[in-house]
């Protein structure tokens, strides 16, 4: 356990300042990148559904049809999100809210412990640490809201409820992969990333929560 904890420590201490390095830069470099992360997420979904027990092959391919949709729209969303304007400060945000989430899971959970969430799909997953996964985005919207768009003591209901809503979202994008490598009885989507498993075991959070962020971000440019 002790040197899983410290491959991904080591992976995350490494790959954070890569991929904000390519946010900054935007353009087509970070275009390639996202759209390399879809497609080997893609690849893992695909082996994910065939290992999956479903009741037959026209499920499988369903499965299968719903991850090309979901991952297109998923690179479509976040490649928008970069090319607009203001775009760098809003992906920044959006990209902290998602390791701001994940990151208050995992403290809360360790730190309070308390009943298991749902212990047949996940089961280090407490509600205590759904509760930090709900109030890190919240915080991160407000400070991104300070920082970037020079509103002091910004504290706002729409941000809130908006943290809160990427929150939920980015935890049941975690809880679905979760649910479908149970199905397949696997313990990761790949094994790309030391300590962490596949690119889909890192971004499962994130695609769910992105149309929620994208319609956050509407209404704050409208």
């Amino acid at each position: 356990m002790a040197s899983s904890l410290k491959l991904r420590v080591i992976s995350s201490a490494i790959l954070i300042p890569i991929v904000t390095f390519i946010i900054f830069i935007g353009g087509d470099i970070f275009n390639a990148l996202v759209g390399l992360c879809m497609g080997i997420a893609l690849y893992e979904w695909v082996h994910i559904t065939r290992h999956m027990r479903l009741p037959n092959k026209r499920l499988k391919t369903l499965m299968i049809v719903s991850g090309i949709c979901y991952l297109s729209i998923s690179l479509y969303e976040m490649m928008s999100l970069r090319q607009q304007p203001d775009g760098l400060y809003f992906t920044l945000i959006f990209v902290a809210c998602i390791w701001a989430s994940d990151s208050g899971a995992y403290l809360f959970g360790k730190t309070i412990g308390g009943k298991k969430m749902c212990p047949n799909i996940s089961p280090n997953k407490t509600w205590a640490g759904y509760v930090g996964a709900l109030l890190s985005p919240v915080i991160i919207l407000m400070a991104g809201m300070i920082l970037f768009f020079d509103r002091p003591f910004f504290f706002d209901a729409t941000t809130i409820l908006f943290g809160i809503l990427i929150g939920i979202a980015a935890q049941s994008g975690d809880l679905l992969i979760s649910y479908m490598k149970r199905r397949a009885t696997l313990k990761d989507t790949g094994a790309l990333i030391p300590g962490h498993g596949g690119i889909l075991d890192r971004i499962d959070a994130l695609l769910l929560a992105l149309p929620v962020y994208i319609a956050y971000v509407k209404l704050m440019t409208t």
